[in-house]
This record gives C-alpha cells, sequence and structure tokens, in this order.
C-alpha cells in the first residue's frame, strides 16, 4: 500500500452522520461493516472520502463548515454528494435496497422491480461520478464500494477516464438462478466489467459471478492464473479476485483489555446477574435471522431446562431504515416473539431475553463482547459479518464460544466455530447448549484458534492484499481458456459446500 499516491474510497454515506440541533450541525461517527473497516485504513494512509452525508438538498445550509473541521481531525478529506429527498426514495430506499439488497441475499420475493427505480439509481451514479471528476485526484487509486454504486465506473468511463478503477461487493453475490430474475441483469453487469478490478468476499459469490457471467454474457472469456480470474472483453481485462474482509483486531483487542471497557463490563455484570450470556448483535434486516435465532432460544430453553434461570440472551439490535414500512413490521413483529418467549418462561429473578433496540458506544460494545460466554451469529444469509470477528478480537480471556452460520461469509474462514443451519432451529437450539456447556479447555482452545486467523487476517491485511491486486494486474495470458459453464454446477451455488 505505500505505492499508492493518494487513495480515494468512494460509498453511499460518508463515515459520519449529520445532525442539525439547535444552534447548528452536530458530526457523528457513522456505522456499519463498511466504516469500521475502511475508516482505520484511511486514518494509517491519508486519503479522500466520497460519500452522502445523510443530508438532502432541502435540508439546507451550515453543515460544510463542521464537516471540514471533522476532515482536519480524522485525518483525511471527505467530499459530500448532496441527493434530493426523491433520489434518496428512488436510489436508496428503492434499487438498493428494495431490489439489489434482498436478490443478491437470496430473497427475490421481497424484490420491487419497478423501472422508475433504476433510472433513479443511474442518475445518482452520475452525481457521484461527477463529483468523482471534479474532486477526486487524477493520480492515485479510486475504490468503489459495494451494491450501491455499481455503475460509477461505467459512468467514470463513458467520461474518458482511463485510471485505475477497483470495485469491492462487500454482500453476496447470487447465483444465476437468482441473479436472471433481475429486469437488468445485462446492465448490472456490464457495469460491473468497466472496473479494473472486482472483489468479493468469498470464492462461493466469485463463482456465482462467473456463473452469471456464463449466462448472461455469453461471449466474455474467463481465465485462470492462480488465484485470480481474468475476464477478458472485446477490449479490456477485468480481475476478479476473492478479498475476505477482516477487521481491526489490534484496536479491538486493546480497547476490550482497557480499565474503562473493564469497568464497564463489570457494571453489566451487576445489572444482568450470575447468568451466562448469549450475544446477538444485529441490524434490524430480514437478512440477519433474528427471528429464527428468538424460535432457537425458545427451543432451547424447552428441550434443555437446566437452562433456565442460568442463561439469558442478550439481543442488542441496531435501527435501521425505520422509514420503511417492512422493517417497522419486522420490528412489531421482533418486540412481539420477545414479549411472547419473556412472558412464558421469565421467574421473578430472571427473564430470559434481554432485548435493546438502540445505538451504543465502543466501550459498550466491547465490554458486551468480552462478557459474553457465546455469540450467536446467524444470518440467513450474509457478506462476511464483522460481528463475529469482532466477538473474537474482545475475547482477551479466550474463553467465549462463536456459533456461527454456514451462510454468513465469514464461516468460509473461521475455524473454531460451531456451524449452523439458522434455519434448523433444533440444530440451533443444540448448538447453543453445547456452548453453554462446554468445558473451558475446548473453548480456549477454539477461542485461540480463532483470534491467530482473525489477528493474521485483520483489514489492514485484507486492504493491503485489494490494494497490492489494483497496482500489479497480472497481465499475462494462458494457454487454455477458464471455461466455467452452468453444467459444473451442482444445484444452486447460493448454497454452501457441504463440509
Amino acid at each position: 500500500m505505500k505505492e499508492v499516491e493518494e487513495l480515494t474510497i468512494v460509498s453511499n454515506r460518508l463515515p459520519v452522520v449529520m445532525l442539525r440541533q439547535a444552534g447548528g450541525w452536530q458530526v457523528k461517527p457513522g456505522a456499519g461493516g463498511l466504516i469500521q473497516a475502511m475508516s482505520p485504513i484511511l486514518a494509517r494512509m491519508g486519503g479522500h472520502w466520497i460519500g452522502w452525508p445523510g443530508l438532502c438538498v432541502e435540508d439546507g445550509n451550515g453543515w460544510v463548515t463542521p464537516l471540514k473541521n471533522v476532515s482536519q481531525s480524522i485525518g483525511f478529506d471527505m467530499d459530500s454528494v448532496i441527493l434530493t429527498r426523491a433520489e434518496v426514495d428512488g436510489f436508496y430506499a428503492g434499487f438498493a435496497n428494495s431490489v439489489i439488497w434482498p436478490l443478491f441475499h437470496g430473497f427475490a420475493d421481497r424484490c420491487n422491480f419497478d423501472p422508475h427505480y433504476y433510472d433513479i439509481y443511474q442518475t445518482v451514479n452520475e452525481k457521484f461520478a461527477d463529483s468523482i471528476a471534479s474532486s477526486a485526484p487524477d493520480e492515485g487509486l479510486l475504490w468503489v464500494h459495494d451494491y450501491h454504486l455499481i455503475h460509477v465506473g461505467h459512468k467514470l468511463r463513458e467520461r474518458g477516464c482511463t485510471s485505475p478503477l477497483c470495485f469491492f461487493l462487500h454482500i453476496p453475490f447470487p447465483s444465476a438462478e437468482n441473479y436472471t430474475k433481475l429486469p437488468w441483469r445485462k446492465e448490472i453487469l456490464q457495469a460491473l466489467l468497466a472496473y479494473d478490478l472486482v472483489g468479493l468476499q468469498t470464492s462461493r459469490d466469485r463463482d456465482n459471478l462467473v456463473q452469471c457471467l456464463d449466462r448472461v454474457l455469453p461471449d466474455v472469456l474467463i481465465y485462470e492464473v492462480g488465484d485470480m480470474l481474468i475476464v477478458e472483453t472485446d477490449n479490456r481485462q477485468i480481475q476478479i479476485g476473492v478479498f475476505p474482509i477482516g477487521t481491526d483486531f489490534r484496536d479491538f483487542n486493546q480497547l476490550a483489555a482497557s480499565p474503562e471497557v473493564l469497568e464497564r463490563m463489570i457494571t453489566l455484570r451487576e445489572q444482568i446477574g450470575p447468568y451466562q450470556v448469549l450475544l446477538g448483535i444485529d441490524r434490524l434486516d430480514y437478512t440477519k435471522g433474528l427471528i429464527e435465532r428468538f424460535i432457537a432460544f425458545e427451543n432451547a430453553l424447552e428441550q434443555f431446562p437446566d437452562l433456565l434461570e442460568t442463561v439469558i440472551l442478550f439481543q442488542l439490535v441496531i435501527p435501521s431504515r425505520e422509514s420503511v414500512p417492512e422493517y417497522r413490521a419486522l420490528k412489531r413483529e421482533l418486540d412481539r416473539i420477545v414479549g411472547r418467549i419473556n412472558g412464558r418462561f421469565s421467574t421473578p429473578g430472571w427473564q430470559p431475553i434481554r432485548y435493546l433496540y438502540n445505538t451504543v458506544d465502543q466501550y459498550d460494545l466491547c465490554a458486551l463482547y468480552r462478557l459474553a460466554s457465546a455469540a450467536i451469529v446467524t444470518p440467513l444469509r450474509d457478506g462476511m459479518n464483522l460481528v463475529a470477528k469482532e466477538y473474537c478480537a474482545c475475547q482477551v480471556d479466550e474463553s467465549g464460544v462463536l456459533v456461527l452460520s454456514e451462510f454468513a461469509g465469514a464461516a468460509a474462514s473461521l475455524e473454531g466455530a460451531l456451524r449452523i443451519n439458522p434455519y434448523d432451529v433444533d440444530e440451533v437450539a443444540h448448538a447453543i447448549y453445547q456452548a453453554v456447556t462446554m468445558d473451558l479447555d475446548e473453548r480456549k482452545q477454539r477461542m485461540r484458534s480463532l483470534r491467530r486467523q482473525i489477528r493474521t487476517r485483520d483489514v489492514f491485511w485484507w486492504a493491503e492484499r485489494f490494494v497490492d491486486a489494483a497496482l500489479h494486474p497480472i497481465t499475462q495470458r494462458p494457454q487454455n481458456t477458464y471455461l466455467r459453464t452452468l453444467q459444473t454446477y451442482n444445484g444452486d451455488s447460493d448454497r454452501p459446500a457441504a463440509q
């Protein structure tokens, strides 16, 4: 990464949130996996971040100065792309989160294929391209992130851009069976091929992308060179690679071992009581398997009575997309299920589920991670899931157990976790009981292995591998074409291979 003169990050959101208060604007740190991953990279290297600050044109002025002040304090510059409310509705709530998000996570039945959404999606990608063209340096690396901005590279190429353009997809890439339901399936793939490097979380995502290229763009040639695939079009070569994202192990580990976190952990223990804590931390979303997790925990309480009055499930749900009716309905259903389970099993001194719908600061987050006897990470589908890695990084006592969905990208590389099918509530219930009753020696052996993997492959390792691939593209062409045909796939590639 030392060879990068200037790194420009482009994402839907800037790593801050702007809040209007009496007397002016307040700037707060943003949340989310992408921000957690990229902020330390830019803080270490310096550089430039372009994104939407969460403001609309209709919100008025006065926010530029506080945003610039924050840029100076965090060590990198930020440039804003301001959208209208109509654009936010059509681009963010519409195409990004009512089409791409459910489709790429395997929930095609939740998609709303409104053509108007796609039109606005292109318009907003044009705005981002305009901002990049006017503010990003000519020399350096441009790194576009995630499903909101797939078309940015194509829009820049239309403007005559010849600089290296890179793209990383943080969410899963779907199998052809799901992807080909998209009315704009050809346009999306062609937009991806405008980049010089496309990074994905897992080999399953890469295989799914190749399967879709085979079916939708059969004229492209695909070569395998080492760990990289090379896609050749009429006039360009595009690298496709697997780059599993990591977390900042050192930062989480040091913070978890700090006196401040230890003090908060002691306070939490006093508030919770002398129970083993099963921890869930998730953004409010139907992909996270929250309903299935609660039902599995209820199943565990039924099957294993010795769990009663000995364990609690502490579930932190981070508010998300509260203006979307579907998410408000999910919140109501979660409230109902928690109330039913607590009403069924609670005793005068014990409640099985402690449910918090809120955000917490880094100190409380690390205190929860360190306190928990087990983390229950059971998404129905996830690109990576950094909660699993953050939990292990904070386990400085090396006594926690990770229960992990096989449909999370993290499951491909985290040996030592108890892997489960989140749809199988009986299997999850047994994994919960295994986690609670596991002897200390096995706990430590598993957690030491997990921490070693996460420490070795942290967020800086991830970024260095990605940037190195971008700066040193493969140029040789192998003798034989690497053809991936639909006949090579057994069933749906959204399904993980048998272990």
